[in-house]
């Protein structure tokens, strides 16, 4: 398994992905200074998306691309999922934002011999879920 989304499984046979594109963001409130470079203040946490590319070649083994339904049956729901890698790294709850797919190299009958995929995710507060991604690092006095 190379990642869960809910209960959809990433492995070669369902969807595969060849990288994982992750861009986290925070965001700051900027105050005018006078004679000087602006100050900051941390307001909070911003984005976290994550977008997986990944190709399939169904009658080579690799992806279905009928997998691509099921994960737009499930963006259609409007829920967040659990995302997960095969290592048990959470990385939190996601939204399935876009999901853009180029079908090229047609047999006669229209399938597709190849399809490009990109899956867009943006990560959603979830408190069922708590996050679990690193244990708190606390400064130790001496």
């Amino acid at each position: 398994m190379l990642m869960s989304l809910g209960q959809f499984i990433f492995q070669t046979d369902t969807l595969s992905f060849h990288e994982i594109q992750r861009q986290r963001t925070w965001t700051y409130a900027e105050n005018a200074v006078a004679s000087g470079r602006a100050k900051k203040q941390f307001t909070g946490v911003g984005t976290d998306t994550i977008t997986l590319p990944g190709l399939i070649y169904q009658e080579y083994g690799f992806g279905n691309r009928f997998a691509i339904d099921e994960l737009a049956a499930m963006a259609s729901t409007g829920q967040g999922f659990v995302l997960m890698d095969g290592s048990g790294y959470l990385y939190g709850v996601y939204v399935i934002d876009n999901i853009d797919e180029t079908k090229s190299i047609l047999l006669d009958n229209g399938v597709p011999r190849k399809v490009d995929y990109t899956l867009k995710l943006s990560r959603t507060d979830d408190e069922r879920i708590e996050e679990q991604t690193a244990p708190d690092v606390k400064q130790v006095t001496a």
